[in-house]
């Protein structure tokens, strides 16, 4: 009987080198499990997307992408350039994995490895970025570059949503990001301080699931805006209801779209999952429902 194959894509530097320590142990479960497996390490100039680009010619039934949430991001885009996609399961080993939260994925390796091994396909949505596709989160702002220009010994350290809270801190007040955004055909246009589009459970390491009604499956993003701050009170009160976890107030907006066309007069610096996503006047974003297989 023939094996069915396997690819592992891991970052050797996530997670303080997690994944680095326990691909021996994950590589056996693999073998063990019946899965022929070919292994590939992220080194300096190689995406997932280059490791992917001959990946359907090679017949892989699952591919596994060990690492951060920017190893995922890129998987991902690898994935979407095949019309026949292979099952995804993926091992968490990066700093916040807001996206593994949202999934409910063990912080272990080997027991997320497990839960690929034993678990069964869901399909989830995905976002199209004006033909970029992201995992979890696109966004903008005074913030929003902290994930990928930030050291990996301080990613490893403090969450997502702890620079947003130390960056308004220190915020030089006047700084701001005018911006047009139609969510769902309802009109925004304000000053902002930082805006995200979202497919998860948990933005910046804190969970929604009391606060919103977030579903990774629905076909809708969650679309947090927050305005830019004019003084010290507003950036204390901006403050005050993060950590409350209140969405819904002068300078915070909550709302989910499926839709959401973003208009600057200046290029606004975009992450998508952590990673550069370019700068850019014009986006739009949509929603392509129930697109990721994803073994859980």
């Amino acid at each position: 009987m023939e094996r069915k194959k396997l690819l592992l894509i891991y970052n050797p530097g996530a997670g303080r080198g997690q994944a680095a320590r326990s691909i021996s142990s994950i590589l056996q479960k693999c073998c063990t499990a019946g899965y022929e497996t070919t292994v590939y390490p992220l080194v300096s100039g190689l995406h997932a997307e280059d490791i992917l680009s001959d990946a359907e010619e090679k017949g892989y039934d699952l591919i596994v992408c060990c690492g951060g949430d920017g190893t995922l991001h890129h998987t991902l885009n690898g994935l979407m350039k095949m019309k026949k996609r292979p099952y995804l399961g993926y091992i968490p080993c990066g700093s916040t994995n807001d996206f593994a939260a949202s999934l409910n994925l063990p912080r272990e390796p080997e027991a997320a490895c497990d839960v690929i091994l034993n678990g069964t396909p869901k399909t989830l949505d995905v976002g199209n970025f004006s033909g970029k596709y992201f995992c979890y989160v696109a966004a903008f702002g005074a913030f929003s570059a902290v994930s990928y220009e930030t050291p990996q010994n301080v990613k490893n350290a403090v969450g997502h949503l702890a620079y947003i809270i130390e960056g308004i801190k220190q915020l030089p007040f006047g700084q701001k990001f005018p911006a047009r955004i139609e969510v769902d055909g309802q009109l925004y246009e304000d000053d902002l301080l930082f805006c995200s589009v979202s497919n998860s459970t948990y933005i910046g390491g804190f969970s929604l699931d009391k606060c919103v009604d977030a579903d990774l499956t629905d076909g809708k993003f969650e679309v947090l805006l927050i305005k830019a701050p004019e003084n010290i009170v507003d950036g204390n009160n901006i403050i005050a209801k993060l950590l409350a976890h209140d969405f819904n107030n002068e300078y915070i907006h909550l709302l989910h779209a499926d839709t959401v066309r973003v208009r600057a007069q200046e290029p606004l610096a975009w992450t998508l999952d952590g990673e550069f996503g370019g700068k850019l006047c014009d986006v739009d974003i949509t929603v392509e429902s129930n697109t990721l297989q994803i073994v859980l």
